[in-house]
């Protein structure tokens, strides 16, 4: 499929553009393309030092031009139903992810902006990783007023991007938490698409989970419907969702009841904003300030102060 992108308000000539500019975009396309499809096929973007899934040829982009008329790359990519290889093509059922086989690296790179930069970015299909790659692309920009327009012909809507659109992203990026180990205890509720996800029945609540590198579905098979407890890692989405890295599933042992803890859905802003909204009092030292001391016990004074 063919893309362009147009720079408006380009410092250089009309036709032209900068060697290292170039680079810093076609840098930006591939991690943003890579990290939005790890999140389709595994629930979470890459991160560093992750083993990655051999994805060279899907990822591909190739520039094919560059106009006079204003700045104008001109790229071309193949859909993902051409190069994905087969086993990686399983994953396609997942309800979320029904149109991947006919995205492509520079449409998922496009979606990936326009639902962070959506009046309500709750998505599944980001995480701080990947929020944290689009927040990289500013440097693409050379100067405040320049607009860049990317879009192919006409079957995916335009993105229009500014530096000022950098500080939502920015903003939604440091909202959510980071990445955290986790220990679980449960019971395996089911496994779904493609062998790859698990639900989690906790105390808590529903966990969703994904198979870490060099686990598969007959090493959690044996506990299905049983109690188990699980380590891993909690990578956080938009709006305080969540989903596991599974990485070692275990009988539980008589302390792992004890630590284990759904992962938090709220981050400390949402917190404090949900405190403020149910008109709980954030500092509850004001009601005993200049009242003490008098006929309360200590006991008393404790509770005040813990409510």
């Amino acid at each position: 499929m063919k893309y362009q992108i147009k720079i408006e308000n380009a410092p250089e000539a009309k036709g032209t553009i900068d060697l290292q500019r170039l680079s810093v975009i076609a840098d930006g396309i591939r991690k943003i393309s890579e990290g939005a499809l790890q999140i389709r096929l595994r629930g979470f973007s890459l991160t560093k030092g992750r083993k990655k899934v051999s994805l060279h040829d899907a990822l591909r982009v190739s520039l094919s031009g560059i106009k006079e008329d204003s700045t104008i790359i001109e790229l071309t990519a193949e859909q993902f139903s051409k190069t994905l290889e087969p086993f990686q093509t399983d994953i396609f059922r997942f309800e979320a992810q029904q149109e991947l086989p006919e995205q492509t690296p520079v449409s998922l790179f496009i979606k990936s902006f326009q639902d962070a930069l959506s009046d309500t970015p709750e998505s599944d299909l980001l995480d701080k990783p990947l929020l944290q790659e689009l927040r990289s692309f500013k440097k693409a920009f050379m100067n405040d007023n320049e607009v860049f327009f990317i879009y192919n012909q006409g079957n995916l809507p335009e993105l229009r991007l500014s530096k000022q659109e950098f500080a939502k992203i920015k903003q939604l990026e440091e909202e959510i938490p980071e990445p955290e180990p986790v220990l679980l205890n449960g019971t395996v509720e089911e496994l779904k698409y493609s062998k790859l996800k698990v639900r989690i029945k906790t105390e808590e609540g529903i966990v969703d989970g994904f198979l870490g590198d060099g686990f598969d579905s007959e090493t959690i098979a044996p506990f299905w419907g049983k109690e188990i407890s699980l380590t891993g890692t909690a990578h956080y989405k938009p709006g305080g969702k969540s989903v596991i890295e599974i990485d070692r599933v275990f009988k539980p042992s008589e302390g792992d009841a004890f630590f284990s803890k759904k992962p938090r859905s709220e981050t400390v802003e949402q917190q404090i904003d949900r405190q403020i909204r149910e008109g709980k009092k954030m500092n509850p030292l004001p009601d005993i300030v200049g009242k003490w001391p008098g006929d309360e016990t200590f006991e008393e004074l404790l509770e005040m102060l813990t409510k």
